[in-house]
């Protein structure tokens, strides 16, 4: 009966300690979770366990465990808000799988991303054929982001996180840090460091500042 008793108060701390971890972690889906966060959720779940089975050991060498790891990932979130290059590294970053109505060879084997794995995410987005994408963009969470030809907007696509000019995505629209400056002068922008975010969708730039306010 004590043991019983043990069990269900260990479960009982497991957990919540658990479910406050996941919390902490901040309010995204599993399906949105990134590689690094599924794998903080797995190993705190997993020593969870180990803590519940494991009667004669105090719960103490389990939870201490649990607080590090949540800490760690808190840790390098804050550093990635700052960091792109840290970023990308931790959660990895999105590949263009379709561009214009190509396929991306190499982004694919990059990606060790098949053809199979590209029809599959294309039926279950209503897709009948690869000639009705104009761009497809494989999320950092594994997901298939499609746009047709159909579409009345374009998406939008990043330029510039956290303060960091993404040069990719100016390739992308075959434009340069010079037109991308220019443009924001025009929003009486100066310094695109204070920029925590910037899209550009149907020919126009939409900027979010560090301190909040929107700028159309």
């Amino acid at each position: 009966m004590e043991n019983w008793l043990i069990l269900i108060v260990r479960t009982i701390i497991g957990f919540t300690l658990l479910l406050i971890a996941t919390k902490l972690m901040g309010k995204r889906e599993i399906g949105q979770l990134s590689v690094f966060d599924f794998l903080i959720v797995l190993s705190v779940a997993d020593i969870m366990i180990i803590g519940i089975e494991n009667f004669d050991e105090s719960m103490l060498l389990f939870i201490i465990p649990m607080v590090i790891i949540v800490v760690l990932q808190k840790i390098i979130a804050l550093i990635g808000l700052k960091s792109p290059w840290v970023r990308d590294k931790m959660d990895g970053k999105e590949s263009l799988i379709i561009k214009k109505g190509k396929i991306q060879i190499d982004a694919m084997k990059k990606e060790k991303y098949n053809m199979n794995d590209l029809y599959t995410q294309l039926r279950e987005k209503d897709v009948k054929s690869i000639d009705e994408v104009e761009y497809a963009i494989l999320e950092n969470n594994g997901r298939l982001s499609v746009f047709t030809y159909k579409d009345k907007e374009t998406f939008p696509l990043p330029l510039i996180i956290s303060g960091k000019i993404e040069k990719d995505n100016l390739k992308l629209i075959e434009k340069s840090e010079d037109w991308l400056l220019e443009m924001l002068k025009k929003q009486n922008i100066d310094n695109f460091e204070n920029i925590y975010g910037a899209s550009y969708q149907d020919g126009k730039i939409k900027v979010v500042l560090s301190d909040k306010k929107e700028v159309k």
